[in-house]
């Protein structure tokens, strides 16, 4: 006698392993906060390069300016990104100042508060810009030598 299909106890298994493991990955998938996370450093690292082009095509000094609140890009150090008289870059997307404010619950952080791209692209000092969320914190780092960006 040939039989096919599946028995009851085969069909609850497989819908208990479903249930747990929508369980735990579904959260993944719907927090929008990742995903915020994720395009806020995709947003500093492109920001952070493009500062650095402006200063070798323009053949001056580009300033990043870092705070817990914001990134900036000016033609002047300016360490709190909101002084007045402060000339910014302007962002080529917008064609307003180039300034972004990270995400709620998303956290910025730099080892040095501001520093500079000369005009040949390399910057005054080596710095690395940290974008955190949760568990996860990626690291943009800024070559001291040649102005990589990574």
């Amino acid at each position: 006698m040939k039989t096919s299909g599946f028995t009851l106890v085969e069909l609850i298994g497989v819908m208990v392993i479903i249930g747990i493991l929508s369980a735990v990955a579904a959260p993944r998938f719907f927090d929008l906060r990742t995903f915020d996370a994720r395009g806020f450093y995709d947003q500093t690292l492109a920001m952070l390069r493009y500062g650095q082009k402006v200063a070798v095509a323009q053949r001056t000094n580009v300033f990043v300016n870092v705070t817990g609140s914001g990134i900036c890009l000016t033609y002047a150090a300016d360490v709190n990104c909101n002084t007045a008289g402060v000339t910014y870059v302007v962002n080529p997307a917008d064609k307003t100042k180039f300034y972004k404010v990270p995400p709620s619950g998303v956290t910025l952080a730099s080892t040095v508060s501001s520093f500079s791209f000369t005009g040949l692209g390399s910057p005054t000092q080596a710095a690395t810009v940290t974008v955190s969320h949760g568990g996860t914190t990626r690291t943009i780092t800024i070559e001291a030598a040649t102005g990589y960006v990574y």
